[in-house]
């Protein structure tokens, strides 16, 4: 009696034990590089948002990404600057509707991580109070130190979440529809 019950104890402490090196991490954002890219009939242009916010959990097993869950990345519509001055930042907040809508968010629904360290997250992107289910294709990296680096970029249009392109001069220079996000985050377990 005496053995069998210490060979149950034992399984049960290896079970935790194993369970709990492969459990999700809390992870938080520890840099981040989010740009907009477009083009108008006047010249090509850039923003950046220098305001994002994240949260989620990831599991890596060695240099790979294993899973990630839970994870809502939100960008402070304020906080996105253009390389074209003031006058840029003005309109593309005004775009987003910033005084009724001061974020935008990015809330993942699931994720698949293949082996090659790409992951395919199906989600929903909320942009000016329009909220959208999109997919995003990102290449992540466990670095030598833990942290995670994840990269990619989505093409999407401003009208389909109902958003009026900036215009400026009466009109006579116009946004294009489509913009490119693109995105490097690097994550850090938080404990």
């Amino acid at each position: 009696m005496y053995r069998k019950s210490r060979i149950i104890i034992t399984l049960f402490f290896t079970l935790v034990i194993a369970g709990t090196g492969y459990a999700q991490k809390p992870f938080a954002l520890k840099h981040s590089k989010m740009t907009v890219q477009g083009t108008s009939t006047l010249h090509d242009w850039e923003s950046e948002a220098t305001k994002v916010a994240w949260k989620g959990s990831a599991l890596t097993n060695g240099n790979a990404v294993a899973s990630v869950k839970d994870i809502e990345i939100t960008v402070l519509v304020q906080g996105i600057k253009s390389t074209k001055g003031k006058t840029m930042d003005t309109k593309t907040w005004e775009a987003f509707t910033y005084n009724k809508n001061p974020n935008i968010t990015y809330k993942l629904g699931q994720a698949s991580a293949l082996s090659d360290g790409t992951i395919r997250a199906n989600g929903n992107l909320t942009m000016a109070g329009v909220t959208k289910p999109i997919t995003l294709t990102v290449k992540s990296k466990v670095l030598p130190n833990g942290d995670v680096q994840l990269t990619g970029s989505h093409k999407m249009k401003m009208t389909d979440f109902k958003m009026e392109k900036p215009t400026a001069v009466m009109g006579t220079i116009k946004v294009e529809d489509e913009v490119t996000v693109n995105f490097d985050l690097t994550i850090t377990p938080s404990i």
